[in-house]
């Protein structure tokens, strides 16, 4: 074989073959870096030429001439090697096969944008390689209005005028209403956090007021009595005699059966009172004697004053 400059002619059997070495300069990039490739061939395809490089030939490599192009002199080549890569985004997930090994410029090329708050992993400027993972995380401000209620609460108030154990309804209670303006940040579709811009009572809400009964009752005799109060005191027993009383209260009512002399202080006059062994008295009389926790009762004859004599009774206050 001899080589005449760059060309060269081989016999074969009684025919002569124009054979042409050629200088082959490749520029390889790959995700590991660049790689330069230089070196001669007889190779007159491009898919030969690479063959012969021992460069992976797929259909998603990046060559800057056709593989099937025919060479007839020197040749430079540019070629980038793609890799599968998958793609995560809040609505898909494919695999994808790249020669751009930066993440930013897989997104241009994919036509993929980031807003304000998304973002993407690995980072913008990180490089990938075969077989990475890049998630797309998208996340977005979202303001709501929500509207909650707020519960009454519930006042109990004494009533002298029902008994022990009841209750009754006296203002029904009202729910009030709040209005809030809540910020969402939804991540990928989903809340992850909020927080709150504004807030406001637009309905105070109304108490339920409910009486609740303090009148006790007392068994005397088959006679139930209704009271409110019952006071411990010491007993004793008076008549209207002529020779020292004209007949009348301090109150001004005739002294007679049903009518007590007590302290002020202690029982108001004009109270309604049960005395069990007594019965029914009005508090009408006062006396220099009748003080705290004494009361006398009024009788219509002496012996009945001097028969009840000095007594421990139980004083219920009726309503």
């Amino acid at each position: 074989m001899w080589f005449l400059g760059a060309a060269a002619a081989t016999a074969i059997g009684t025919g002569l073959v124009a054979t042409q070495l050629r200088h082959v300069d490749i520029t390889y990039y790959r995700p590991q870096g660049e790689r330069t490739i230089k070196f001669w061939t007889f190779r007159t395809t491009v898919r030969r030429i690479l063959a012969e490089a021992k460069i992976p030939i797929n259909t998603h490599n990046f060559v800057s001439q056709g593989l099937s192009q025919k060479v007839s002199g020197n040749i430079s080549l540019y070629v980038k090697q793609a890799v599968p890569i998958w793609i995560r985004t809040a609505h898909r997930h494919f695999q994808y096969w790249t020669t751009d090994y930066r993440v930013r410029d897989i997104l241009q090329t994919l036509k993929i944008h980031l807003g304000p708050l998304d973002s993407v992993y690995p980072g913008l400027n990180r490089d990938v390689s075969a077989g990475a993972r890049l998630d797309v995380i998208r996340r977005w401000l979202s303001d709501k209005t929500v509207t909650a209620s707020l519960p009454f609460a519930t006042e109990y108030q004494p009533d002298p005028t029902l008994f022990q154990g009841h209750d009754e309804i006296k203002t029904p209670g009202q729910s009030g209403e709040k209005v809030t303006t809540v910020q969402v940040l939804y991540q990928d579709g989903r809340p992850v956090s909020q927080k709150i811009l504004a807030s406001r009572v637009v309905k105070a809400p109304r108490n339920r007021v409910v009486l609740y009964g303090t009148s006790q009752l007392v068994a005397r005799g088959g006679q139930v009595v209704q009271f409110s109060q019952e006071i411990s005191m010491v007993s004793t027993g008076y008549w209207p005699d002529p020779s020292w009383s004209n007949g009348y209260t301090a109150t001004g009512l005739k002294a007679q059966y049903g009518v007590v002399a007590v302290d002020p202080a202690v029982i108001p006059l004009g109270t309604r009172l049960y005395i069990p062994g007594y019965g029914f008295a009005i508090a009408a009389d006062t006396g220099s004697a009748i003080v705290g926790d004494r009361i006398d009762l009024c009788f219509n004859s002496g012996w009945q004053a001097i028969n009840w004599g000095v007594r421990d009774v139980t004083v219920f206050i009726l309503n």
